[in-house]
């Protein structure tokens, strides 16, 4: 498209920062340009997304998906901090969200993350009532 234009994304930079040189040389990612740009994009507020508009949908798995990417390589603490306090402090907005505001997938990706995040040490709440709906629809979801 000649005039079209598309914004990077955090979650997809997080997701390819986490993979592992395949030469298998130094044990460090493959694409270690990832990481930087995660921790040069970091917002204000701690977390990562859509800078000109707020939507909890966006910015939580965004951060969080970032968040587990600077702690796999175990690099930035501070962002990482700041990014998992944005998630515990932001999660029950998710519930004050419309339902069509919800990015594609989100019952499905959002609970992923949180086991990844669990795995890798990272504290992130699991008994919100907020979070109860959304494995509620992520199981009715997979029940299909």
């Amino acid at each position: 498209m000649d005039d079209g234009k598309i914004s990077p994304s955090a979650y997809d930079t997080a997701w390819v920062a986490l993979i592992e040189d395949v030469d298998g040389q130094n044990g460090g990612p493959q694409f270690p340009s990832c990481l930087q740009w995660i921790a040069n994009h970091q917002l204000h507020d701690g977390s990562w997304g859509e800078p000109l508009m707020f939507s909890a949908f966006d910015r939580l798995l965004n951060t969080l998906a970032c968040v587990i990417a600077l702690t796999f390589w175990n690099i930035y603490p501070d962002k990482c901090g700041k990014g998992i306090n944005f998630v515990n402090e932001n999660m029950n907005k998710l519930g004050d969200e419309k339902e069509e505001h919800m990015t594609p997938g989100f019952e499905l990706v959002f609970p992923s993350l949180i086991e990844l995040a669990h795995k890798l040490g990272i504290k992130v709440p699991t008994d919100s009532p907020v979070l109860k709906m959304i494995y509620a629809r992520q199981d009715m979801k997979l029940s299909k």
